[in-house]
């Protein structure tokens, strides 16, 4: 198979490739830094160790963060997870069995949120959904109607991983401060692709992957606020008191490696990749518009991820075209389950139907995206949809 023919990977929400120089960071850590960053009496600990702390350096700069503010985890679901969790026993601890808590969140979070939030309601939890608008953004007066004296939690996504519409958190960190409650955002779509400071915007809790900014897959961090105010969680898990007793557990060196180079890199490469992915996903959409002029854009048209294209086709049932559609690699807005189709939440959360929402998909560009991709992308497309 020539170049010409390879598939087009348009699916960088998903995950995105592991940046060559990404592995040529990771591959000494497994060759010859092979040791446990807790073996704190031989070289090979060090080494370890120290890979590990520059990784801490490296995202806590790409962020504006203090570098013990942040903790290795497997990534964003385990963070999410760690949160919620724990800050349920904090606050029972601190307040007793039966202290009243109320957490609020959106209809358009990644399910890694909306689970535990279902679950937390199991555990006697309050817990409002409140409804985004038209374009999938949560609005700060809808916040500001449903909180409770015992409001304690506040989690929204900070960029929506289907549509691409970019949630108003510098505005929504305000409120939570102004009210003394906590704020947890899900940045997973937002690190390395939209500017992050959290200088600027101080939330307290944030979580990430690195496997969405061309690093590798299972790892990610869990952002905890150390001043204005200090906080602390108790562990979500139990053992040998890694990561200064936050989190236990074997430190998987390598991908925390990659994790931090790729936070470099991303670092560097923002300005400019910000610019061209923002332009290329426009130009896609003008095209596609110009192929399939019943083409519905989903989300916000201008505060979105400059990776993200979502679109309705009405009247079209993706799976059918699926053989059509062989050489592009992208994102449904259904999925089969059990022999039934079921429709993004997301997607009915903006109002589309079960139909439309079969009509959906979920075009994401990034590094190594290029025009001539999207113009074959197109082309693809116009074939089988006209």
């Amino acid at each position: 198979m020539n170049e010409q023919q390879k598939p087009i990977y348009l699916d960088y929400n998903a995950t995105t490739p592991l940046d060559p120089e990404v592995f040529a960071a990771m591959e000494p850590y497994f060759k010859i830094h092979f040791g446990n960053p807790a073996s704190a009496n031989h070289p090979w600990g060090w080494a370890a160790q120290k890979g590990v702390e520059k990784a801490r350096t490296q995202i806590s700069t790409l962020i504006a963060a203090n570098p013990l503010e942040i903790t290795f985890t497997s990534g964003a679901t385990e963070s999410n997870n760690w949160v919620i969790f724990s800050l349920i026993e904090k606050i029972r601890r601190e307040e007793g069995p039966n202290a009243p808590l109320h957490f609020v969140t959106s209809a358009i979070e990644h399910s890694s949120v909306m689970k535990a939030m279902k679950e937390a309601e199991r555990r006697g939890v309050e817990v409002d959904f409140i409804k985004t608008n038209k374009h999938g953004q949560v609005e700060v007066e809808s916040v500001q109607r449903c909180l409770k004296p015992h409001t304690r939690l506040l989690s929204f996504i900070w960029v929506q991983n289907e549509v691409g519409s970019i949630n108003p958190i510098q505005e929504l960190t305000a409120l939570a401060k102004e009210r003394q409650i906590y704020l947890h955002t899900d940045a997973t779509q937002a690190v390395g692709k939209i500017p992050v400071n959290l200088e600027t915007t101080p939330v307290d809790f944030l979580s990430a992957s690195a496997h969405k900014f061309y690093g590798p897959k299972g790892a990610g961090i869990l952002y905890i606020r150390s001043k204005n105010p200090k906080i602390s969680l108790p562990p979500y898990f139990f053992g040998g008191g890694q990561e200064y007793g936050k989190r236990s557990g074997t430190l998987n060196v390598p991908a925390i490696v990659g994790l931090g180079a790729a936070a470099e890199l991303c670092k560097n490469k923002l300005p400019e990749e910000r610019v061209r992915t923002a332009f290329l996903r426009d130009y896609l959409w003008a095209e596609i518009k110009k192929a399939l002029p019943n083409a519905r854009l989903n989300g916000h048209p201008t505060e979105r991820s400059p990776i993200n294209l979502s679109i309705t086709l009405p009247g079209t049932n993706i799976d059918l075209f699926l053989p059509k559609l062989g050489e592009l690699a992208f994102s449904q807005g259904s999925a089969c389950h059990t022999g039934s189709m079921d429709a993004s939440p997301v997607l009915q959360s903006l109002g589309l139907t079960d139909s439309e929402a079969q009509g959906t998909l979920r075009l994401s560009l990034g590094r190594w995206t290029t025009q001539e991709d999207l113009n074959r992308a197109t082309a693809i497309l116009a074939k089988a949809f006209n």
